[in-house]
């Protein structure tokens, strides 16, 4: 679910979360709420974390808050 007739791409989101755990929950109740996409495609394919506020980690993209 990438894209709607809204133009706006459901299926690609950012998160900012203390986890993967709550970043999943956060979309999935988003996409739940407003009904967006058939239920059995709601399911996301992964979390990825893209930046970090931490300084010294693997990631390479320091979230600033």
């Amino acid at each position: 679910m990438t894209y709607s007739s809204t133009g706006v791409a459901y299926g690609s989101s950012y998160v900012i979360a203390e986890n993967s755990d709550e970043a999943y929950k956060k979309v999935r109740k988003f996409l739940d709420e407003n009904d967006l996409g058939f239920t059995k495609y709601r399911e996301l394919d992964k979390v990825e974390l893209i930046a970090d506020s931490y300084r010294y980690t693997d990631v390479g993209c320091l979230l600033h808050l």
